[in-house]
């Protein structure tokens, strides 16, 4: 059964307090080519996307699911056919697939905030930003990520109780 006083305490934990600061990032030139190893060598979902330390936007491996194995029936806009084209030059810059307005998080935002927006977008790595960062030409200054590897060990901590 699951603790109600334990996961309410969830809400008194925040961003701050799990987030990881020492992130694998790459600029927004770098080729697909080592994107691609480092979701292969480190099984990540997301890759930061950075240039003096803003986040540009963050590059998803589903994005490059969609491009290798979408139909072409199911591409509906010409801007995501040429985007899905462009990927299959490995040699082409991150910049061209990364999602330039990933959702973000604060470090000040509860984790049952997060696990609830991670459970809504289908999203499991956020980018955290400074607040009151964000500008037209980026989305702010990059801090870490937070990922649902990061908030299960506290659900599990609810949830099983450990003793």
């Amino acid at each position: 059964m699951v603790d109600i006083e334990l996961l309410g305490k969830l809400g008194h934990i925040v961003v701050a307090d799990i987030m990881v600061t020492e992130v694998i990032t790459v600029e927004p030139d770098e080729r697909l080519e080592k994107v691609l190893k480092i979701f292969r060598d480190k099984t990540f979902k997301g890759v930061p996307v950075t240039s003096n330390g803003r986040l540009m936007g963050v590059a998803y491996a589903v994005d490059l699911l969609k491009a290798y194995f979408m139909s072409k029936s199911d591409i509906i806009d010409i801007n995501e056919a040429y985007t899905l084209v462009s990927l299959m030059n490995t040699k082409g810059a991150v910049d061209r697939f990364m999602c330039l307005r990933p959702v973000t998080v604060y470090p000040s935002d509860d984790i049952v905030k997060i696990a609830k927006k991670m459970a809504k977008t289908d999203i499991y790595t956020f980018p955290v930003v400074k607040e009151e960062t964000i500008s037209q030409h980026d989305n702010g200054i990059f801090l870490g990520i937070i990922t649902l590897s990061d908030i299960i060990p506290l659900i599990y901590r609810a949830v099983v109780k450990e003793k």
